[in-house]
């Protein structure tokens, strides 16, 4: 039996959009990526159902003909993610109603969380995973890739490329990917600050970082001062490593492990998590501005082979 899927494909709050465009339905390679992304989750054997929130009607459009749900958009990515992950509950869609007895019956249901806008997700990253998320230990998994395999979609001479932000680690850098494994209803008294952290997720922008503060103070729990300390860390050295002085950010972040932080955050939930890391990059690779939406496009076809030649 596989694991259900929610595809967070809504443009409402919070959501950037690409040429005044929902970015799911943006077209790479004659598809909207919406429909790239449920063929691949159709095609992985470990994918059991598919629920797609965003624009109803639009996307009836484009995948209407596959055999995935799709669920009309709420107002902002939590509400988007928590009516997903309630439409994978038969009991739920029957009544329209969330009661203590449905949450006691599948406390322990998890899914996936992915994001609609990476059209270079394929089965061999789904798949990898997934293999990962060992849900017997864990209640929140997060995908993650590292720089050295990102590097491959990066800019080289004579061909354009996508470079990507990172955190920086002792033992490397990494990017989110967009793939989560989740137990929402364990993390139901963590999860306004689970979707506030994706919510601003785009840590170049000051604003972000300014918002991402005043979350961690308002709802964090645990030692606020050492979520803080490393949180700033991870802040001042990737400010260094942009302005040139890598050596100074490796030694700023040398104290920040990935155990380390899979500690802290597991206390800030009360919650198992654990952070997987993949060996493909795809879905690090997500559409968000016109600039990388044109720089997908031309390069897709290159990218998508060098994907599944490994």
């Amino acid at each position: 039996m596989g694991v259900d899927v929610v595809v967070a494909a809504g443009d409402g709050k919070a959501a950037r959009k690409v040429f005044k465009k929902n970015k799911a339905l943006l077209d790479v390679a004659g598809k909207p990526i919406i429909r790239h992304i449920t063929e691949v989750l159709l095609k992985c054997d470990e994918i059991d159902n598919i629920v797609v929130v965003g624009p109803r009607d639009a996307f009836q459009e484009v995948i209407g003909d596959l055999d995935v749900m799709i669920v009309q958009q709420k107002r902002s990515l939590a509400e988007n993610c928590w009516e997903g992950f309630l439409n994978t509950i038969d009991e739920y869609r029957r009544t329209g109603t969330l009661t203590p007895e449905i949450i006691e019956a599948h406390r322990n249901k998890h899914v996936l969380f992915v994001s609609g806008d990476i059209p270079l997700v394929s089965v061999k990253e789904i798949r990898e995973f997934v293999s990962q998320c060992d849900m017997e230990k864990y209640d929140y998994v997060a995908g993650a890739t590292s720089e050295d395999i990102l590097k491959l979609f990066g800019p080289r001479k004579g061909r354009p490329g996508i470079k990507m932000a990172t955190f920086h680690l002792r033992g490397g850098n990494m990017r989110q990917n967009n793939l989560h494994m989740a137990r929402p209803f364990v993390l139901l008294d963590s999860i306004d600050l689970v979707l506030k952290a994706y919510e601003y997720r785009y840590q170049r922008d000051p604003f972000y970082i300014i918002r991402s503060l005043a979350e961690i103070i308002r709802l964090g729990r645990g030692n606020i001062f050492q979520t803080l300390w490393i949180y700033l860390t991870l802040q001042i050295s990737a400010g260094l490593t942009a302005m040139g002085f890598g050596r100074a950010a490796r030694i700023i972040c040398f104290p920040v492990t990935q155990a380390r932080i899979e500690k802290l955050i597991s206390r800030i939930l009360n919650a198992r998590f654990k952070i997987a890391r993949t060996s493909v990059g795809g879905a690090a690779l997500d559409v968000d501005n016109e600039k990388d939406y044109i720089i997908l496009s031309v390069m897709y076809r290159d990218w998508m082979n060098q994907i599944n030649e490994g």
